[in-house]
């Protein structure tokens, strides 16, 4: 009799999980169709995916980014993110994703994360990891992924990059956020560039020592004025980014050395990209040099996705250029009007920012990016 009620049990709980799945790929399915109806309209029927910069502040001293040299003084405050927060139930949004700056260094992020989780999305946490190790129980009770910066693998080259000695640190925050959830993804995001694009085995190496998931990697956006940047084009290779003729032809046979030598953490799908993704960032190195085209961009970042700064700008993706600001007319009113105009003069094969982009996004009917 106990093993029967057991195995009644065991049955229910097996039938209960399998309603769940099927309940969250058909809103998955749902979101999805919904924003082939954003791309076919221009409206914005659903807003899976926003992208919301915590502060502008930032505990490192990158080389390929600005924000560090702001104080954050015009972050949205507590109660303006609360009412962003309230748009997001009609906007059906899936996925909000901290970013910054930095989101660690603002004394009350755990408390905006909690606005956003009270209105049923969930949440991801871009980070220089820096801090991981300090907040890793809060982070654990709170966040569905983590992704840290990993530009370099020994304590010289990432201090080079990113201006503090902190590999140690992130390391330790790592291992400290896998010991309290051992389940949750921890990925690891490294800008390849003129200073680190020949460690791309180490890197990979490292992410794996570490005790990461996963590592990806991306080219250097050198075109928009994102990260805290001046106007695009004001400055053509900010902080000699950019790779040298020779260095991009170099960066070819780096990738095709660690295909081969790492070939068993691609098939592992410890690197999120294929060869062909790889190869794909050394002939965006060789566009700049005028040595080809730059490889194709099929995205809809724009209607699938937004961006929200920390001081309410909003974006329809990192590289576009604003539309307007929260703070001064609201998120569902600018999708309505402003995104709307600026989504009907997008043609992303054509528009320059586009064709130079580092990290497009495409959400398509089988996408599960969230």
């Amino acid at each position: 009799m106990h093993r029967e009620r057991t195995t009644r049990w065991a049955r229910r709980a097996i039938d209960r999980a399998a309603d769940a799945a099927r309940a969250l790929a058909g809103a998955r399915l749902a979101g999805n169709a919904l924003v082939q109806l954003n791309v076919r309209t221009h409206r914005t029927w659903a807003l899976p995916i926003v992208l919301y910069a915590v502060t502008s502040r930032c505990n490192s001293r990158c080389v390929s980014c600005d924000w560090w040299r702001t104080d954050g003084a015009t972050d949205l405050r507590r109660d303006e993110v609360a009412t962003l927060c309230r748009d997001l139930p009609a906007l059906r949004t899936k996925l909000v994703v901290f970013t910054g700056g930095e989101p660690l260094v603002r004394d009350d992020v755990f408390d905006l994360a909690d606005l956003f989780l009270a209105q049923g999305v969930a949440l991801h946490l871009l980070t220089s990891g820096l801090a991981l190790e300090r907040h890793a129980q809060a982070i654990a009770d709170r966040f569905a992924a983590v992704t840290i910066s990993l530009d370099g693998h020994t304590r010289d080259l990432y201090r080079a990059i990113r201006g503090v000695d902190g590999l140690d640190a992130v390391e330790r925050g790592v291992r400290r956020l896998k010991a309290l959830r051992p389940a949750l993804p921890v990925r690891a995001r490294s800008t390849l560039q003129a200073r680190n694009f020949r460690v791309l085995p180490d890197l990979i190496d490292k992410a794996q020592s570490m005790g990461v998931d996963q590592i990806s990697f991306l080219a250097a956006d050198v075109s928009s004025d994102s990260f805290g940047r001046g106007p695009s084009g004001a400055t053509p290779n900010p902080h000699g980014l950019l790779l040298e003729p020779a260095e991009a032809d170099e960066f070819e046979r780096v990738i095709d050395k660690a295909l081969s030598t790492h070939a068993h953490a691609f098939r592992a799908g410890r690197v999120a990209e294929s060869g062909d993704k790889l190869h794909k960032l050394a002939n965006y190195y060789r566009a700049h040099q005028g040595r080809g085209a730059f490889p194709e961009v099929q995205c809809n970042a724009p209607w699938a996705s937004a961006v929200i700064e920390a001081n309410g700008t909003l974006r329809p993706c990192f590289f576009q250029p604003a539309v307007g600001s929260v703070r001064d007319k609201g998120l569902r009113a600018l999708l309505d009007d402003e995104m709307v105009r600026f989504r009907r003069g997008l043609d992303v094969a054509c528009n320059a920012t586009c064709q130079r982009c580092v990290c497009s996004l495409r959400v398509g009917m089988r996408s599960r990016a969230w």
